[in-house]
């Protein structure tokens, strides 16, 4: 009797890269949880200047992370929190990008990484704001709270609450239209929640450069009404253009390659003045260009022809 020995083929021998692919399938969970804990990281600084601004400590008086090139980077803990809330942003894109390179997309790490995002974008810029203006308003004493007897300091705590409200009820309809067959990856829906807590933090950044502390009285008194708007703008159907794809990835005009040059350019002189004019510029894109294009449609020719007619073409089906 002659036994063949059947040699492994090439299907059946182990593939490496695929091996080490699947061993990497939990960073992407270690990275949205390191998303949570820059958020979890923010609302305690945010919670340490109230204690010093409770303390009696004065700004020349704090040593924000004991180094002298970042204590003039970040001055106070304030712009510590908002850096943390910006860190968060990047880990939020690295970890999808690196769920799909590993193919290890699942249902509990989208989840998790809207838990997440509830923390890093929604409850920490929310409380690095109450903390901001509670340190602005103290000389008029001032206290942002829901029973406070001024006005401000009740509108201020009434649109952090909205804000983290909002924030919540943005990432669940997220989950809710991403699961659809015909989800548009293209657009954003309403004003992503990383954008909305960029433009509350580039505020807290600005306050803390030679510019921002000349038009700090303006930066106050417009915080609470720039956070109501832009959780109105999360919860909008207003479409925002994926930042990326709009101006970064595939094929550009060469004028856009040239003011991407210079805003970098700008940017490395100017990095708090030009952040805050930069995710500014993002927030309000969406209600120009969805005005532009509404007001386009209206002036094409035909439209009301189009519009008038439409009833009788329905009662025509009916």
């Amino acid at each position: 009797m002659t036994i063949i020995a059947k040699l492994p083929s090439s299907s059946d021998r182990p593939r490496p890269h695929r091996r080490r692919l699947r061993s990497l399938a939990f960073v992407p969970t270690l990275i949205t949880l390191g998303n949570l804990l820059c958020g979890f990281a923010a609302i305690h600084f945010a919670l340490r200047a109230m204690i010093d601004l409770g303390a009696g400590v004065t700004p020349e008086q704090i040593n924000t992370l004991h180094h002298p090139v970042i204590e003039r980077l970040l001055p106070s803990f304030l712009s510590v929190g908002a850096i943390l809330v910006a860190l968060g942003m990047v880990l939020d894109c690295f970890d999808g990008l690196i769920a799909r390179v590993t193919r290890s997309t699942t249902n509990f790490g989208g989840q998790l990484d809207s838990l997440a995002d509830v923390v890093t974008f929604g409850v920490a810029p929310a409380t690095l704001m109450v903390a901001f203006m509670t340190k602005e308003l103290a000389g008029d004493s001032i206290v942002p709270s829901p029973i406070s007897e001024h006005a401000l300091g009740r509108f201020t705590w009434v649109s952090a609450a909205v804000y983290v409200a909002f924030t919540a009820v943005r990432l669940a309809r997220f989950n809710v239209e991403h699961a659809k067959a015909d989800f548009d990856h293209r657009i954003f829906r309403g004003l992503p929640s990383p954008g909305a807590a960029a433009i509350m933090v580039a505020l807290i950044l600005f306050q803390d450069q030679p510019m921002g502390a000349v038009l700090r009285p303006a930066i106050v008194y417009a915080t609470p009404f720039i956070a109501m708007g832009i959780a109105f703008l999360m919860v909008s159907r207003i479409p925002y253009r994926r930042f990326h794809r709009a101006y970064l990835l595939g094929r550009q005009p060469f004028g856009q390659f040239l003011v991407v040059m210079l805003v970098v350019a700008v940017f490395l002189a100017f990095k708090a003045e030009t952040f805050l004019v930069i995710v500014l510029w993002y927030g309000l894109s969406g209600p120009i260009f969805y005005l532009v294009r509404v007001l386009r449609e209206q002036t094409r020719p035909g439209h009301g022809v189009a519009a008038t007619s439409r009833p009788d073409e329905e009662r025509k089906l009916a």
